[in-house]
């Protein structure tokens, strides 16, 4: 098993274990209040920005060893993953079309990170439902839909297509569900000013 397969599998077990240990500290439902309802996901969200920040470390310094021809964990060199039969040792070695769409995509996926990292700070704030965070939410949709858009110009340049449209309809759905959101918002808004 691949060194980094092994650390994703361990962060993923911590991560679970973490969670659940969070969800049993709960006190029964006639004793617990809000307050303590929204300090255990403020808790649970601050550790979420935290294990993020980490994330987005490692993927910078990886950007900058691909670039570089640093050492990245246990390799010796970090190698960019295009498509099952499109591996590259470095940039430079990328055709410049692939390149530009590589980079791209590297960049889309630094907006979606942001939005999911200014989402999870509107959760560590103690708001959870506003338009800001239907906002974010919709904002991940399109990030789908832009990133299928993004592979199947990545995976034309290299002229090895093999797509799947399940990110189109997630994308479609995560949208839905954010509008209902903040239709549902609006609509508790207009019952609390006529209470």
């Amino acid at each position: 098993m691949d060194f980094f397969c092994l650390i994703t599998f361990v962060f993923i077990l911590v991560c679970y274990s973490g969670f659940r240990l969070l969800s049993r500290n709960r006190l029964p439902d006639s004793v617990e209040d809000r307050a303590g309802r929204l300090k255990r996901i403020q808790r649970a969200s601050w550790w979420i920005q935290v294990l993020m920040v980490i994330f987005f470390a490692l993927a910078c310094y990886s950007l900058l060893a691909s670039f570089l021809g640093w050492p990245f964990l246990s390799h010796s060199k970090v190698r960019i993953v295009v498509s099952e039969h499109h591996i590259y040792d470095s940039p430079s070695d990328m055709p410049q079309e692939v390149l530009i769409c590589w980079l791209i995509k590297m960049a889309w996926g630094g907006f979606a990170y942001w939005v999911m990292f200014s989402l999870f700070g509107l959760y560590r704030r103690g708001i959870l439902f506003s338009a800001k965070n239907s906002r974010h939410i919709h904002s991940m949709g399109y990030f789908l839909i832009g990133n299928f858009g993004l592979d199947s110009q990545l995976q034309s340049a290299v002229r090895d297509v093999q797509l799947s449209t399940t990110p189109i309809f997630i994308g479609l759905l995560i949208i839905f569900v954010s509008w209902i959101m903040d239709e549902g918002r609006k609509i508790q808004e207009e019952q609390e000013l006529t209470v």
